[in-house]
This record gives structure tokens, sequence and C-alpha cells, in this order.
């Protein structure tokens, strides 16, 4: 949906009221204003569909990971503490980016350690996923020159685009999350047992697992 700018005469006091009510649901006038006359009108906003989304994302994951924050209409964060020595930290992020054709989701996985060796395994577990869907999913996109400063990106121009209804955006972001995550314990849960061929079998097996042909 494209936005523009149109001038309305209203009441100084309905428009108080109306700034109220956005405080309370952190947003603002105008998003406001647009999301009660596209409700009115029987329409859903792209900022609507994304708001749905974060929720469900939210609830399917609320037995295996623990949301930090969610930006309303915008992005939602995880965290979690790897089993794995001195327990460090990973964020996960889903956020909505614009494009030409429309906002679709990005994935973004960093860690919080200092340890070069603990960032090296998560710069060659990241290698690993990525070759993995390279061979796996013929429409993949590379994406290796996002991979930087041990973060991850992912984005879903296709899966992840608002185009698609609210229940299919939500059920392949789900899926792809669900798959990162047990990849991630499975590498960490193995790292220092397994050597590297053994450690791509069980995350192609995993990849598998969510993304049966």
């Amino acid at each position: 949906m494209k936005k523009s700018v149109y001038s309305l005469m209203l009441f100084d006091e309905i428009v108080e009221k109306i700034d109220q009510i956005a405080y309370t649901k952190n947003t603002n006038r105008s998003q406001l204003i647009n999301d009660m006359l596209a409700e009115r009108i029987g329409m859903v906003t792209p900022e609507q569909k994304i708001q749905k989304i974060l929720e469900q994302l939210d609830e399917n994951f609320s037995d295996t990971l623990s949301v930090s924050q969610i930006n309303k209409n915008s992005s939602i964060q995880f965290g979690k503490s790897l089993k794995y020595k001195y327990r460090p930290k990973v964020r996960y992020s889903y956020e909505f980016i614009s494009s030409e054709q429309g906002k679709y989701a990005v994935l973004k996985i960093s860690s919080r350690t200092k340890s070069e060796n603990l960032n090296d395994h998560f710069d060659e577990f990241f290698k690993l996923i990525m070759n993995i869907e390279k061979e796996k999913d013929e429409n993949y996109i590379d994406l290796l020159e996002h991979q930087t400063n041990h973060k991850f990106v992912r984005e879903f121009k296709v899966d992840g685009e608002l185009s698609q209804d609210i229940e299919t955006v939500t059920d392949n972001l789900t899926r792809y999350l669900k798959m990162i995550d047990r990849a991630m314990n499975t590498y960490f849960s193995n790292i220092d047992e397994v050597d590297n061929n053994d450690i791509n079998f069980l995350l192609e097996e995993i990849y598998g697992y969510y993304y049966k042909k």
C-alpha cells in the first residue's frame, strides 16, 4: 500500500483524544487514525499485518525462547543462552523492512561474546547452514556477503513478504527460526566431541526435518 499526505479538518478535542490513545498504544497520531479507518472499512494495513505476525511469533516460541523486546508494527527480539562454555548469549531478531515490492521480513542473529574462539565457532556454524541451504533450496540466494562480525542475516523476500496472508508468513518465519535454533543447539553441543563432517550431517538432518520436499 502506498501512503500519501492528506489535509483533514478535525476538532481539537478529537485530536487531543487521538494523541492520548496513540501514546498508550505506543504509536503515533497518523498511524492510529490510519488503523482506525482501515478497521472501519474492513481493510488490514501492512502495519497491522506485521503486528499480528509478531504476536503469533511470540506465542509460537513461548515455550522455547524468551522475548526480550517487541517493537510495535516493526520487530521482535528473542534472547537465549547456549549450553556451552560460559553460557554465551545469542540474540535472534525478526525485522520488517521496505522495498519497492513491499515489506518483507529479515532475520538477524548475533552473539554477545568477545571470545575469538567462540566467535570462530559462530562463523563456522553460519557457513555450514548457508552451504546446506544453498545445496537443498533451488531458490536460495547467496547471502555470504551479509555474514560479517559474527552475525548472520537472512532475508525473506518471498517467504516473508507481506503480500501473502498472515498465516503463511508466520509459518515460514516460525519454521526457519525453529530450524536455526535447533541446529545451533546441536552444533554447540557436539563441537568439542565430533568432527565437522559429522556435525554437517547432523545439521543436514535437522534442515531436512523442517524442510521435507
